[in-house]
């Protein structure tokens, strides 16, 4: 039987910075690459705090002109009100404006040969043996494209990845936002205990143009803790979310049961690539981006895309990415079972056995393992964290 000719040689489902960072790369290479997005434009909607590393930024080619806020110093509140201040050695982080940062990203993705449409929902992806299948709706009309294989990139919708047998993270843990005008904190501060989340924190993000970014991470009711941690930055918080726009996501925390099968390979938090520590996700993604693309890259050279040759790509980012994200869950499992009287115990804790002093001299913001590794080790934050575990 004569094989279908294939319309292209990836199809890329999702235009976030993963999706558009894997189809840059392998159209790059001189590959025929097609991007979906359901979206009417690239970074239309995009709901994120925007804090990224410059880490990330001196590893990729990142669009600088997406910065609106520099971060050197933090203050972290504990639930009884305890601040503990914290200054980095330098401005290793920033803030973007997700939806520059994205579109930059789709232009540079376009300049390289990849061609985006949007506005196109893709429904499903079949696997034959010749050829990956994606049944898309676009303008009202249904249509069938096929490639070689198929990346999926689509952030917290995992329709496809269960329908092919992926599976879903362990939880979806709820995000919520909203940018003030009329106050800029002079640090990023941070909020922990169940008045602003539940197993997680809320935060307060200064900006360059005197805008701040207030937003909850949390596993209980998302508007309640932003009320709470608006009314740390400013006066009458209940009012003042009545009358302004709020925006909502889930957060994926885990990666999916498998990331790859016969001509599939999924990226960024479509595969559950996500700090579980912050919920942070662009540079993971970013880093799976490229760990996915030169394992394609050699598929190509093979002339196969079967599981077992597609493989590489998980035992890839485990290798870099599986540590941390398993350690941070680890943590959670400790931290999210502490009332706020613990909490309390735990930054007295910090403050006892020089944990900001620690990660002052060897913290790596998007490298979380040497931190939790020396929480764990140490004595007085350790036995804070047993007690959350025996009242589990």
């Amino acid at each position: 039987m004569k094989s279908r000719k294939k319309q292209f040689d990836v199809i890329v489902v999702g235009g976030g910075p993963s999706g558009l960072h894997t189809a840059s790369l392998l159209a790059d290479s001189g590959l025929s690459v097609l991007l979906l997005e359901e979206d009417i434009a690239i970074g239309h909607g995009v709901v994120c705090s925007g804090v990224i590393s410059k880490e990330a930024f001196f590893r990729y080619d990142l669009p600088v002109e997406s910065i609106v806020g520099k971060l050197k110093e933090a203050e972290l509140f504990s639930p009884g009100g305890i601040s503990i201040s914290y200054t980095h050695p330098d401005e290793s982080v920033v803030v973007v404006d997700r939806h520059i940062f994205d579109k930059k990203m789709g232009e540079s993705a376009q300049k390289k040969g990849v061609e985006i449409q949007l506005g196109t929902k893709v429904s499903s992806l079949t696997v034959r043996e010749d050829f990956v299948e994606a049944t898309v709706r676009t303008q009202g009309e249904e249509k069938k494209v096929t490639a070689e294989i198929a990346v999926i990139a689509t952030g917290v919708r995992f329709n496809l990845q269960l329908a092919l047998g992926l599976g879903r993270p362990k939880k979806i843990l709820k995000g919520i936002q909203i940018e003030i005008r009329d106050r800029k904190p002079e640090r990023l501060r941070v909020y922990f205990g169940s008045r602003f989340s539940l197993g997680f924190f809320g935060w307060a993000i200064p900006l360059l143009d005197g805008r701040t970014r207030v937003g909850v991470m949390t596993e209980g009711n998302p508007l309640e803790g932003l009320k709470g941690t608006l009314s740390q930055v400013i006066q009458d918080a209940e009012s003042y979310l009545a009358n302004c726009t709020i925006k909502r996501r889930g957060i994926a925390f885990g990666v999916i049961q498998r990331t790859y099968s016969d001509r599939i390979i999924a990226v960024g938090e479509a595969a559950g690539h996500i700090k579980t520590t912050t919920g942070g996700g662009i540079y993971y993604g970013l880093i799976s981006a490229e760990m996915a693309s030169d394992t394609i890259k050699k598929a190509f050279q093979k002339g196969s895309f079967k599981a077992g040759v597609l493989s590489e790509y998980e035992t890839k980012w485990k290798k870099t990415l599986g540590k941390e994200i398993t350690l941070g869950e680890y943590f959670h499992s400790f931290y999210s079972r502490l009332g706020d009287k613990e909490i309390d115990e735990l930054f007295h804790a910090a403050e006892k056995d020089g944990l900001l002093s620690f990660i002052s001299q060897k913290g790596r913001f998007d490298w979380h393992r040497e931190v939790i590794i020396k929480i764990l080790k140490s004595p007085n934050l350790r036995k804070v964290l047993w007690k959350g575990l025996v009242k589990g």
